[in-house]
């Protein structure tokens, strides 16, 4: 029985791995075009982030200077938090 646990703890350990090591990162820029149909946010440098399905995108117009917490999903650069800076 201690042999079983002990595999399953090893198992779950190495299966959350790869979790630790998916940080988040940061850019701050200007917004170039923000689109909340297509959920996608374009800043000024060319660089679009898919926003989540529940973002309210409303409050955030082009022009306006904003924060990105972001994970890279392959080539996608997906955003977790927009924040616009003053």
């Amino acid at each position: 029985m201690r042999i079983l646990f002990a595999s399953a703890l090893v198992a779950s350990s190495l299966a959350m791995a790869p979790l630790a090591f998916a940080a988040s990162e940061t850019v701050t820029g200007t917004v170039k075009a923000i689109s909340g149909s297509h959920h996608q946010l374009t800043l000024a440098n060319g660089d679009t982030f898919m926003l989540p399905k529940n973002f309210n995108a409303k409050d955030i117009k082009a022009g306006a200077k904003v924060k990105i917490a972001y994970q890279k999903a392959g080539k996608k650069l997906e955003a977790e938090k927009v924040t616009v800076v003053n």
